[in-house]
């Protein structure tokens, strides 16, 4: 059996000793299970030499046998050191004392070569509570409502039937059914913020599909990057990155190649390595950090400091151009989804046949269907700072205006 099928009859065990007596109904609702694998268990069970029974009709369902005590003999030495195992890996006192009892039952030293702690560094006893709030939800199918850092700059409040928590790459994520949105998000649990119960029990089944990306990002505007990194960086480019991604040079450095969601969150990314990073390619994304980088210093420097020629020529000044306006536009033709320009040699979306559409750009459209659903504002977040970084003098908030206003007259966003 593996560790989890032991641990779910475990779980039964201990449930029928402290009720007396559930449906299969109520183990199934716990167990997070099929009305099916339970019963599937409680035949293993009874092989096994443990009592349980199933009663029909009315007051019936799955018991033990009246003076049960559970018998450490029902489980091999191997899958007592799994159960152990499993159990020491949960947070709180729950798992803490029937990592107790059970040690006690097997006669065995709680082994302490293993800690799981899911606090961040400086974070206390705070990101521990957040879990355990997450998991009785999801146990108790409680609705949450939490306001979300999403990585396009946007804090929004959402209200979700949270599915269940995954651990992948470095961190962990809930996965709900975002109401509003009528579809599954995956949402990283240090972005949420205040959650609690939104004094509802759901029904719903839920069935959430595999994580393929982090956070909630629709995957729109995803970028293909080719980074060198030097041979000092080499603890995080393994930390971070796939060993089948990295390919170490003669000179130390390393190569990696790797597929990312382009946002605000990536740029922070890169920034945070310094001059231990160089983006090769896409050409857009080098530029677009060396703006960047050019405004972090020139936002530190001294006032006496003089911007170098080159950094100058490229980002234009700041302050002598005029805020552009859409209407010095307005005889451009426009993505009808994401507002960007379809000039001549734009890659076009395709419809449904195969055929260029003539209404959205690549980024968004593919096949006759949106690449991601979204709503306007979302896509007003994620496009404001391409558009403040491409009209030296626009800030974000100026960008965010126009499209507030222009959007609505696109195809997509058209009421």
């Amino acid at each position: 059996m593996s560790v989890s099928v032991v641990t779910r009859q475990f779980q039964m065990v201990y449930l029928l000793l402290e009720k007396g007596r559930m449906t299969a109904g109520e183990l199934a609702q716990r167990l997070e299970v099929s009305q099916r694998t339970v019963l599937r268990d409680v035949d293993a069970l009874s092989a096994a030499g443990v009592p349980v029974y199933t009663t029909q009709g009315t007051g019936g369902g799955v018991s033990l046998l009246p003076g049960y005590v559970l018998d450490r003999a029902a489980f091999t030495d191997e899958e007592q050191r799994q159960l152990l195992l499993a159990l020491q890996s949960l947070p709180g006192q729950e798992g803490a004392q029937a990592l107790t009892k059970l040690s006690a039952l097997f006669r065995r030293g709680q082994e302490d070569w293993l800690q799981v702690n899911l606090s961040r560094w400086g974070a206390g006893e705070a990101d521990n509570e957040k879990f355990r709030l997450l998991k009785r939800a999801i146990l108790e199918r409680q609705a949450l409502r939490f306001d979300y850092a999403s990585s396009y700059g946007s804090i929004r409040p959402r209200r979700v039937l949270p599915a269940r928590l995954v651990f992948k790459g470095q961190g962990w994520y809930l996965q709900a059914f975002d109401e509003e949105r009528e579809d599954y998000r995956t949402f990283r649990l240090s972005r949420i913020l205040s959650p609690e119960p939104a004094g509802e029990v759901f029904h719903r089944r839920l069935e959430p599909p595999d994580v393929e990306f982090s956070g909630d990002i629709p995957p729109l505007f995803r970028v293909e990057a080719k980074l060198r990194f030097a041979p000092h960086m080499a603890y995080r480019v393994y930390d971070e990155f796939g060993q089948d991604c990295v390919a170490p040079q003669p000179d130390g450095s390393l190569l990696v190649e790797a597929v990312f969601p382009e946002d605000q969150w990536l740029y922070g990314y890169l920034l945070s390595f310094g001059v231990g990073v160089e983006v090769l390619a896409p050409d857009a994304l080098r530029r677009r950090l060396a703006a960047l980088g050019w405004e972090i210093y020139r936002a530190h420097a001294p006032e006496h400091d003089t911007p170098c020629q080159g950094c100058g020529a490229m980002m234009g000044s700041s302050t002598t151009k005029e805020v552009p306006t859409m209407e010095q536009y307005k005889d451009m033709k426009f993505c009808q989804s994401c507002g960007m320009p379809l000039l001549p040699g734009t890659e076009l979306g395709t419809e449904a046949d195969g055929s260029p559409s003539p209404d959205y750009c690549s980024y968004c459209y593919k096949g006759g269907k949106f690449k991601g659903e979204m709503t306007m504002e979302e896509m007003i977040d994620f496009c404001a700072p391409m558009m403040a970084q491409s009209n030296p003098g626009m800030t974000q908030d100026q960008a965010k205006d126009q499209m507030r206003q222009f959007f609505p007259m696109l195809k997509r966003w058209k009421k």
